[in-house]
Order: structure tokens, then sequence, then C-alpha cells
């Protein structure tokens, strides 16, 4: 019975002993497991100075119908053959007048004027 309850008292005291120092970081040796995961995946810029303040800034997409008005200029890069429209194909659009033409952004329909690129009228889609 002595040896019995030396070898439980014994047992009990090296797991006492022995979960801390599992339970510790092992920052002096590297997983290599993990590390070569790690080196995988390329680092973005964002990634490389990490500041807890900063948020990250989605691109904000641009809704004619609510931040243009009439008068204001259009972007170059709407005025790519991509952004333009055929007024015959869309009973809500008018025929565009000289210098004018019809372009789409986001669904809506925009009527700029080509030398200027000032907008003249908006539709919203």
């Amino acid at each position: 019975m002595n040896t019995f309850l030396k070898a439980i008292v014994l047992s009990i005291s090296t797991a006492l002993v022995a979960a801390p120092v599992m339970a510790a970081p092992q920052e002096h040796q590297p997983n290599k497991h993990y590390t070569q995961q790690q080196h995988k995946a390329p680092m973005q810029p964002q990634q490389l100075h990490k500041n807890p303040h900063h948020k990250p800034v989605a691109k904000k997409a641009i809704n004619p119908s609510r931040d243009w008005r009439v008068g204001q200029k259009v972007p170059n890069q709407h005025f790519s053959q991509s952004y333009k429209v055929d007024h015959k194909q869309y009973k809500k659009l008018s025929k565009p007048g000289r210098n004018q033409q019809w372009i789409k952004v986001n669904g809506d329909y925009i009527l700029t004027n080509v030398k200027t690129h000032n907008i003249i009228k908006i539709i919203a889609g």
C-alpha cells in the first residue's frame, strides 16, 4: 500500500510540474510545418505594417444618380468604348444632340458633352 501511494503522489506531482511547461508558448523552437505554410502566401503591403487603429478603406462605388449632378465633369475613364451606349436600343434615352454621348455607369445612363465632359442629364437605371 505504501508503494502504491508513492506511485500516485509521484504521478500527480509529475503532472502538475509538466502541465505549465506544455502550456507555455514554444517561441524558441519554430514549428517547421507552420513556417513553411506561412511563406507560401505572398505578403500584402497592408500586412507588413499592421496598425490596430488603422481601418481598411474600401473603394467607394460610383453611383452617378446619387453622387453626380448636372454640370459636373465626368472622369475621362468613363469615356472608353465599354461605357458608351446606343440610344436606339433604349426607349427611355433621347437622341443625343451634337457633341453629346450617352454612357452607362453602374446601371445609370448619363448624357454628356463629348468635348467638355460635362453632365447634361442623368437617368437612374
